[in-house]
């Protein structure tokens, strides 16, 4: 029986699993340790850091793993189950993460039953590895790194006949992109309502939230047909690690959970929109696109405009829109550290949408 939370693991659960699936031979689990993790982070998720002790030296194992399950926290959850968020993750790393380039923490063991709706995740533990803030950003030169990474992995799925076997990825005109403009109205509904929420906008915010709250469907009728690849559609400096030594390939993704196909640059939209800070943005934001567009070329693809492409990205910027509000409206703010960052991506992603005119894209 797959654990309910973090907390139910057990050394004796764990050691059967991990024999059973090969990963332990020659050594067995002694003792675990619990450390919770993603407080104001991993808002979908319940989250801990797994301390193993052997019984033998085993330098070949891992001392730590992360274990990933369903949160408890009841309106997440609800949004969790709606998307299949944990279902999506548990094949994303089964089916695509060994095919990318992009780099991702090496899993470690994963189950499911979604008659019982309980899922598990175990993966490698990149704590090692440098993180940056979200609510600090990245600068110039990790944004460029991280722009690299990104057009390599949407270059390797682009339009490719692989996707067509990943049913369980939303499409961007399936009933989930829909669900997502339901979505976007009522937590839009909600989050009005605070003050706090209404305050972190920008001079035009309101106006542009109004605008995609009439126009959110328009967006999803109206979606891409070709051009095609998978968006992490979470792409956020805090599911980022930086690996320095490693020169050619730094940036280690995780989070896979809301994975889709669809048009990579959105995934640009939301990096942009809510992980760089507001000045920074403004003086990057055109060479970033044009830095993604030129990566793309030299990986053999070819027929997509910077015009076409500036186009995507601002649609990208009013379907991210829900992100804030849904922040708002649904997720656990009660850490301190969650609404700075809460109150963060507001004024950011709708200052973006703001600087740019987005909603002009709408007819």
């Amino acid at each position: 029986m797959i654990p309910a939370r973090s907390i139910d693991i057990t050394a004796d659960w764990l050691n059967e699993v991990l024999h059973t699936s090969g990963f332990l031979r020659d050594a067995n689990i002694e003792s675990i340790t619990h450390e919770p993790m993603g407080i104001g982070e991993g808002f979908m998720s319940d989250m801990a850091r797994i301390i193993l002790n052997y019984d033998r030296e085993a330098s070949h194992l891992p001392k730590t793993m992360i274990a990933k399950l369903p949160t408890a926290y009841e309106s997440a959850l609800a949004i969790a189950k709606l998307f299949n968020l944990y279902e999506r993750e548990i094949r994303f790393y089964s089916e695509v993460a060994t095919k990318s380039p992009i780099r991702t923490p090496k899993p470690i063991y994963w189950d499911m039953d979604s008659e019982s709706e309980r899922y598990c995740l175990f993966m490698e533990d990149c704590g090692c590895y440098q993180q940056v803030d979200q609510i600090e950003g990245l600068d110039h030169e990790q944004m460029k790194q991280v722009t690299l990474a990104l057009a390599d992995f949407h270059a390797r799925w682009w339009d490719s006949e692989e996707l067509n076997s990943f049913t369980w990825m939303p499409r961007p005109d399936g009933p989930e992109a829909h669900a997502l403009s339901d979505t976007y109205r009522g937590c839009w509904d909600v989050s009005i309502q605070s003050d706090e929420f209404v305050s972190a906008l920008p001079e035009g915010g309101r106006e542009a939230g109004l605008k995609i709250y009439d126009n959110f469907i328009w967006l999803i009728e109206n979606a891409p047909k070709n051009k095609l690849t998978i968006s992490h559609f979470d792409f956020r400096v805090d599911n980022l690690f930086f690996d320095p030594e490693n020169k050619k390939n730094p940036v280690i993704v995780f989070d896979w959970q809301a994975a889709v196909v669809n048009r990579g640059v959105i995934d640009l939209s939301y990096f942009l929109g809510g992980s760089v800070d507001i000045d920074l943005r403004r003086q990057i934001e055109k060479d970033i696109i044009k830095l993604y567009l030129e990566r793309l070329s030299e990986r053999g693809i070819s027929g997509y405009s910077y015009e076409e492409c500036w186009q995507d990205y601002l649609k990208g910027t009013l379907i991210y829109a829900y992100i804030p509000v849904l922040g708002f409206a649904s997720l656990d703010l009660s850490d301190e550290r969650a609404k700075r960052l809460g109150l963060a991506v507001v004024k950011r992603h709708f200052t973006t949408i703001v600087d740019n005119d987005s909603t002009s894209v709408f007819p």
